[in-house]
């Protein structure tokens, strides 16, 4: 009996989810993750869309460059060649709601203390992680996971994906040149 009430469960649970997982996308993965180096390295892939029109992106990337990375890009576009609408794709997190009422989901990434800023705005829309206090080290693989709306144009879309390096915040710079000014005129004084 006790078997039979887990069978039960399970295949209530699998017709619940399965549907909400059925559109979701793999982009790389642990074993083969994406190659970019952070300074010229776009990848684009295709999201082939299906019902129900709305799921995740789970993208696996490692930095083959010589510079953390401190955010990574998301943008939706046009595949192929521009031929599809893509003016009512977007993304969603939780404070937000698909074309049919129903809540996204908060990106996820391996990267601790993550935020996000989503335009919605724009065709094409554009989603940005950033992790600056846990940066993505050169050799090192990541996971991010973003969660795409499609249920007003129902069409298959692409997935535009870039990382950008750690820029020193103005403070840290200012506060370096003021150390470099210093010791360059302490170097100049003695030598007098």
């Amino acid at each position: 009996m006790r078997l039979f009430c887990f069978i039960a469960v399970c295949l209530i649970l699998a017709a619940c989810v399965g549907p909400a997982l059925a559109d979701d996308v793999y982009i790389g993965s642990s074993q083969s993750p994406i190659e970019l180096d952070g300074i010229s390295a776009t990848y684009s892939a295709q999201h082939e869309d299906a019902v129900p029109f709305k799921g995740w992106a789970f993208v696996t990337v490692k930095n083959t460059g010589s510079t953390a990375w401190g955010d990574f890009h998301f943008k939706i576009f046009a595949y192929p060649g521009g031929s599809v609408d893509i003016s009512q794709v977007s993304f969603l997190d939780a404070t937000m709601l698909d074309s049919l009422g129903n809540p996204g989901y908060n990106p996820i990434s391996t990267q601790s203390g993550t935020t996000w800023t989503i335009d919605n705005n724009v065709i094409g829309a554009e989603m940005s992680l950033y992790f600056y206090g846990d940066p993505v080290a050169p050799g090192d693989v990541a996971t991010f996971s973003v969660y795409t709306d499609n249920t007003a144009s129902m069409a298959n879309f692409g997935l535009m994906m870039w990382p950008s390096p750690v820029v020193p915040e103005p403070g840290s710079i200012l506060a370096l040149a003021t150390g470099l000014f210093g010791l360059a005129g302490f170097a100049m004084n003695r030598r007098k």
